[in-house]
Formats: structure tokens, sequence, C-alpha cells
């Protein structure tokens, strides 16, 4: 059960959903598309990160860097473009800085490696051999670098291609699986990575839109991944993500089922995974999700938004696997996207929405 509650008290203990009432805002003078937040420079506080496009239509970004005090700095150059403006997050090199991975939008990607200065090296242009649809930086065989992962169109097929860093910035031609048919009922749609059996390789889960078949797995051999195979143990689900739940345990299978919206915890690797809790949240149903330690309590909590209101709705962790609403939190502007981190360092999070309307990002701050 979740304790009860103080506010404006100064602890923060779990079960707390506690915000400032006035938002803190940034402003951009671009139009802003994605948000991202993470430390992308060397002190291990998560920074702001906005990408989107100039009046000409190019891809640029800005990095608000975390003060000690958690205040966020002015704006700078992060030197990153291409021609998407979503990067995704990885750390390439294992310096502990989170660098960005951008679609080049034809069969490679560029690797921008984080400076520790808020800024990102010139990237390195790392071929995928297909039209990338979603994609991470993990280390995929093990050896303590970070490799480069993509799910994308090759012809008429999905592939899932992975190509080797080497620890110097450079990256091993990619290694390929056909895992799907482009317009097929199960065509993989999305994919998460992580040590999914017993045998200390990661492995991919993929999601898919049939409603009639169970997510498929993709094992890792240290070479190519192994051709998918569904993972019969699994609910049929509209999405899987290998992710840590809950505190103190190993990382968990987040489950998300359609109707009615439920969201499942399972423990265990391929072979014993097994049904740890389930939560039926509503809420779900029609709106977006951004996940991530609220309360600080160590486990995963949940917030869900609507593009066209300024209100979140926050759900807590019990610690166990499971959810209960906590509050509904009006940021002040329409939300586009929702990240949910600590800036500031008092063990609870703040909430960082794009409010993209406003051509910036509005922070709500924990007040435990």
């Amino acid at each position: 059960m979740l304790p009860a509650i103080a506010c404006d008290d100064g602890i923060a203990v779990r079960g707390e959903a506690c915000f400032t009432d006035e938002p803190e805002l940034l402003a951009f003078g671009f139009t802003p598309i994605a948000l991202r937040v993470a430390p992308f420079d060397s002190d291990g506080i998560a920074d702001v990160l906005v990408t989107g496009v100039d009046t000409q239509g190019a891809v640029l970004g800005v990095v608000s860097r975390t003060g000690a005090d958690g205040a966020l700095g002015a704006a700078q150059d992060a030197g990153v473009y291409g021609c998407s403006a979503h990067p995704a997050l990885g750390d390439a090199n294992l310096d502990g800085a989170t660098d960005l991975l951008v679609d080049a939008c034809d069969d490679t990607m560029m690797v921008f490696v984080a400076s520790g200065s808020g800024s990102f090296a010139a990237p390195v242009i790392v071929d995928v051999d297909v039209a990338t649809r979603t994609s991470t930086i993990f280390d995929v065989n093990s050896d303590g670098v970070g490799d480069v992962v993509a799910l994308g169109i090759a012809g008429e097929a999905i592939a899932l291609t992975w190509a080797a860093g080497d620890g110097l910035g450079g990256y091993a031609p990619p290694l390929g699986t056909f895992v799907g048919q482009l317009g097929a009922a199960d065509e993989p749609l999305g994919f998460s990575i992580g040590l999914l059996d017993a045998d200390g390789l990661p492995d991919v889960v993929l999601s898919h839109a049939d409603p009639t078949r169970v997510p498929t797995i993709a094992r890792g051999t240290g070479a190519a991944f192994a051709e998918p195979v569904p993972w019969d143990e699994l609910p049929i689900a509209r999405g899987v993500a290998a992710i840590d739940v809950v505190d103190g345990a190993d990382p968990e299978l987040l489950i998300v089922r359609s109707e009615p919206p439920v969201f499942e915890v399972w423990q265990g690797p391929l072979g014993s995974a097994k049904p740890l809790a389930a939560t039926t949240i509503e809420a779900a149903r029609d709106h977006f999700l951004a996940a991530g330690d609220v309360d600080g309590d160590g486990s995963l909590d949940l917030a869900f938004f609507d593009p066209a209101t300024p209100n979140l709705e926050i759900w807590l962790n019990d610690g166990d696997g499971r959810w209960a609403f906590a509050a509904i939190v009006d940021i002040g502007a329409n939300v586009d996207q929702l990240a949910i981190a600590d800036l500031d360092g008092d063990g609870a999070a703040e909430l960082i929405a794009g409010t993209f309307a406003e051509r910036g990002v509005s922070i709500l701050r924990s007040a435990p």
C-alpha cells in the first residue's frame, strides 16, 4: 500500500506526487519537435535537450545544462543536425555521458558523442543497411562498447541490424536478421533489448499490432540475432519493454495489453517468465505515456497525458509492480511530450513537458 502523503515538508517519501503550482518556462527561437532529458555532460545530472527545425527547415538542437543547485542554464547549441529531429539515446563509449543516435534518412545513422560540456562532437556515420524505424545504442556483444541497433525496412522486409562499436569511435559493417514482412499483420513495429534469457547475451523482444499473436523474441548470439520466434509464455500485447520496474530486482518485462488496458509486470528469463502483478489503467486507452521514478523510491512510475490538454495523470508504483492513481497535475499548457527526472537532487522528480505550441518547455519542480 502507498503511505499517506505530506507535501511541502521537505521529505521525499514513497507515494508522494508533490509539485509546485507554477511551471518554470524555457523558450526557444525555433520550432521545437522533440524533448530528451538525460545527463549529456560528465556530471551525472540530467540535462534538457530540445531538437527542432529553424525557419529554413534545418534540424538543430540546444542543451540546457543543469547546475549543482538544480537550476537550468542558458540554452547552448548542441551541434546536432541531420534529417530527423528525433534522436535516440545511449552511451556509445560507456563514459557515463549520454550520446545521440540520429537517423540520416537513408541506410545510415549518425552517432553524436557527448563532449562532456553539453555539446556533441562531429558525428560518426554508421551503416545500418535499413531505412530506420526505431533504434538504440546498446552493448550487443557484451564487450563493454556501445553498438548501434536499428529496426527498419529493407526492400519488402523488416530487418533488425546492429553495427559493433570498436571502442575508438568506429563501427563494423552491420549484421542483419530478417524479422518480418512489410505490411504483414505481425509486422514488427518496435523492439526492446535486454538480457532476456540466461546466456549473458542481450536479446530483442519485438512488438507488433497483430491482436492474435504473442510478441516474438530474437535471441542474441554475439553475431547476427537469431530469427525471431513466438515468446509463447507471454500474453498477446500491444507493447513490451525490458525495463527496471521494481527497485532491487533484475530488469522486468513491462507488458501493455489493449482491451482492457492492462499493465503487467513479468519477471524471469525466457523459459521461466512469470507474471508478477497487473494493473488496469483506463487512462492508457486514449493518452500518451511517460515513465520514470516520480517519488524517488527506485520503482517505475507512470504519467499519462493528452496533447489536447495541460493535464497529467500520475500513477505511482507501490514497489511490488502495481500502480495506483496519485494525482492530476496541471502543467500550464498543452503537453506534447513528457520526461520525468530529478534535476535538483532532492530525491523526487521534476516533470519536464514539451509545450511546443508555446515554443518551449514547461517544468514543474518537485515539492516534497
